[in-house]
């Protein structure tokens, strides 16, 4: 695939609010080119477009109708509430273990973790994982971010 899609990019730049950017051009960031170099040298990895468009209209429609947004993030009981270092620190490192976490098995039989005695699965059991770790006084001992 050699050309930009332009339907899928377009749409991503009206979801992010990015419409009026595109006309003096998008920040350059290096991401593209990253992602360029992994899709066309990647072998055990393929993706298909329709499908990429199909998500992105999803998680785009999801976040719309939930009012998600930076701010909302901080309202589940998992996540922190500080908007400091550490909230930082957090995010991170969940970013960097939350690989997948979704799964085609009911919710009687997929990875969970009891958390305060509530269940969570998926990217929540991640989430509850950490903050177990935190509880129990496990830290990084270096800073994260610089």
């Amino acid at each position: 695939m050699d050309d930009v899609d332009h339907d899928l990019l377009a749409f991503m730049r009206e979801a992010m609010g990015l419409t009026k950017a595109v006309k003096k051009g998008p920040r350059e960031t290096g991401v593209l080119e990253s992602a360029r170099y992994i899709f066309d040298n990647s072998i055990d990895v393929a993706l298909d477009r329709d499908s990429v468009v199909q998500a992105a209209k999803s998680i785009y429609n999801s976040i719309k109708l939930k009012s998600y947004s930076t701010q909302t993030w901080s309202e589940h009981e998992l996540h922190p509430k500080a908007k400091d270092e550490s909230t930082l620190n957090f995010i991170f490192t969940m970013d960097v273990l939350n690989f997948s976490f979704w799964s085609e098995r009911s919710e009687d039989t997929r990875f969970s973790v009891v958390y305060n005695g509530k269940k969570y699965t998926g990217y929540w059991s991640l989430v509850a994982l950490i903050n177990r770790a935190l509880d129990e006084g496990y830290y990084c001992p270096r800073r994260i971010l610089v």
